[in-house]
């Protein structure tokens, strides 16, 4: 659909997209292809969409994927997609605030969970790390979000864009920025460009527990520009911080900034044992 037929189509539904909400709907029938392409999908598929708008990419991704949970949260949309997708026994249509919602719910039963979506912008990052951290057994994610939160999401440590969302992110999968959007592929053009990112989920790196190891990121990067030995000051004493560093092989006159996500999750084992050694 060309984006003044997707224009018309909005208007002609008295719809008129909310910059409050991200609101860019992407209607270059390329890039559309592209992404489902990249989703890799098939008839084994349960594939959750949020932000399904006005259904060009879900009606896509229903003639690849077993199963589609279009998500949306403005209900006059969500009354637009309804009609996008009629007679599409395969889409599920949900209106709602999908943070509000238990995501793993959304997938169902017997099938391989996967998510490719155009996230609105100012969901993309909490709702990355939610999928993640919550959603057990995801595949892959394929999503367009802003080219700054793609360049976080893949940037390598001691760089300005790599940050607790990047790790994050990266201590449940590999990313890789497969495609770069341009802001004349959306309705309505947005004032930066996009980006989709590919994510791929591994195993979590054995016997480090999450919280500790996000405990550990949210105060190195809280007080970025600090040493970690001041920056981690309130989460063990400064000699318990010193062995547990030590065994890391982490130097603590480090900044968070210049860690690997290895480099975390080494700190947050030695940390754990010591606290269990010492209860």
């Amino acid at each position: 659909m060309a984006p003044s037929e997707l224009w018309r189509l909005l208007i002609s539904h008295g719809i008129r997209p909310r910059r409050s909400l991200g609101q860019h709907f992407l209607a270059s029938s390329r890039y559309l292809a592209r992404i489902a392409e990249l989703g890799e999908l098939g008839p084994e598929d349960a594939v959750l969409e949020v932000g399904a708008g006005t259904g060009l990419l879900t009606v896509r991704l229903a003639e690849q994927a077993g199963v589609v949970v279009a998500v949306e949260v403005d209900p006059r949309l969500a009354e637009l997609l309804q009609q996008a997708v009629r007679g599409q026994p395969r889409v599920r249509v949900v209106q709602a605030d999908v943070l509000r919602l238990d995501l793993p719910s959304l997938f169902p039963a017997g099938f391989r969970r996967k998510v490719v979506a155009n996230l609105p912008y100012g969901i993309a990052s909490p709702l990355l790390v939610r999928l993640l951290e919550d959603v057990p057994d995801l595949e892959r994610l394929v999503v367009t979000v802003q080219e700054e939160v793609a360049r976080r999401l893949v940037a390598p440590p001691a760089t300005a864009e790599y940050g607790l969302l990047t790790v994050l992110v990266r201590f449940h999968a590999d990313a890789r920025l497969a495609l770069r959007v341009p802001p004349s592929a959306f309705v309505p053009p947005p004032k930066v460009s996009s980006a989709v990112v590919v994510l791929t989920p591994r195993p979590r790196p054995e016997g480090v527990d999450y919280g500790l190891f996000r405990a550990l990121a949210k105060a190195a990067f809280g007080q970025r520009r600090k040493q970690l030995q001041r920056a981690w000051a309130g989460l063990a004493p400064p000699e318990d911080l010193q062995e547990v560093a030590r065994g890391a092989g982490v130097d603590l006159r480090r900044r968070g900034e210049t860690l690997t996500v290895d480099e975390f999750a080494a700190v947050a084992r030695n940390l754990q044992a010591l606290r269990r050694g010492q209860g």
